[in-house]
């Protein structure tokens, strides 16, 4: 009598060390980048689903945001109010996609369960979906921007177009805030509500609300040790007709670098791990 022998997949180990592993898991992921773009455009979408204007009840959440702040806190610190709107209105926008990537990047590998556990998946494209997500989600808060400006009539100049390589590196950085956080609160969940609550800590401790030269003469360098104010300040100078000082590029290019490689080497010697922290 013939049998058929059972066959069962077999996982095994990663093979090479952790930055081999981590460098072949993000070409993997690169290679489905249609997978993570529908999915981050998909989830747009069903957030927003049934409701009258989609997505852009975020920017009119950051509308009446600003109004409020700058009415406020434009008296309280004396500014220019027109001045004083622009500067809330291009701090905002950046600072909620940067925000976004550790506030919102901390539950990406939570939620991605199913999917973690049902295949062999490259974790690292769920910090790209999320960090899409991130992308379109700021492209409706831009709207606002520009009616800031047109209101106000304000013109940022050619600087303006600093703005496009700050957006980039911003982008770069997102993937491994998200991907790095991601980790962390997979593997301690105590970390989603804390993180949530450092970044609301986080926004009055960085030049947002504020210029850096109220601090004064003898505070205003603490600015400078501030890595997520010179990621603000890359693409929020443009916007505001500002080229941003060679100063901000070099620490945010460290940024990526240091922030990059740390990343890579944690996710590479943990990756066959990750499924057992779920």
């Amino acid at each position: 009598m013939n049998t058929k022998a059972s066959t069962k997949e077999v996982v095994l180990p990663s093979p090479g060390g952790p930055f081999a592993v981590s460098l072949n898991e993000l070409a993997e992921a690169i290679h489905m980048a249609p997978v993570w773009l529908h999915a981050g455009w998909i989830d747009v979408i069903w957030r927003f689903r049934r409701t009258r204007i989609g997505a852009f009840w975020h920017t009119l959440s950051l509308a009446a945001f600003v109004v409020v702040m700058g009415v406020i806190w434009g008296s309280i610190l004396h500014q220019d109010p027109y001045q004083y709107f622009r500067y809330v209105t291009a701090s905002m926008i950046v600072w909620g996609l940067i925000a976004s990537f550790i506030t919102e990047g901390a539950g990406i590998m939570v939620a991605g369960q199913s999917t973690a556990l049902s295949m062999r998946f490259p974790f690292i494209a769920f910090a790209f979906a999320h960090v899409w997500r991130s992308l379109l989600m700021f492209c409706h808060q831009f709207v606002f921007y520009i009616v800031v400006m047109v209101g106000t009539w304000y013109s940022p100049g050619w600087a303006v177009f600093y703005a496009i390589p700050g957006l980039l590196l911003i982008m770069m950085n997102g993937v491994w805030m998200s991907l790095f956080i991601g980790m962390m609160c997979l593997r301690v969940r105590d970390l989603i509500p804390a993180t949530a609550s450092a970044m609301q800590i986080a926004i009055f401790v960085t030049p947002v609300f504020w210029p850096k030269d109220m601090l004064g003469p003898n505070l205003a360098f603490a600015a400078d040790f501030n890595p997520l104010y010179h990621l603000v300040r890359i693409m929020r100078d443009p916007l505001l007709g500002i080229v941003p000082p060679l100063v901000s590029w070099l620490w945010v290019l460290a940024t990526l670098v240091v922030g990059s490689t740390i990343t890579l080497w944690v996710y590479g010697k943990q990756r066959d791990r990750m499924p057992y922290w779920y």
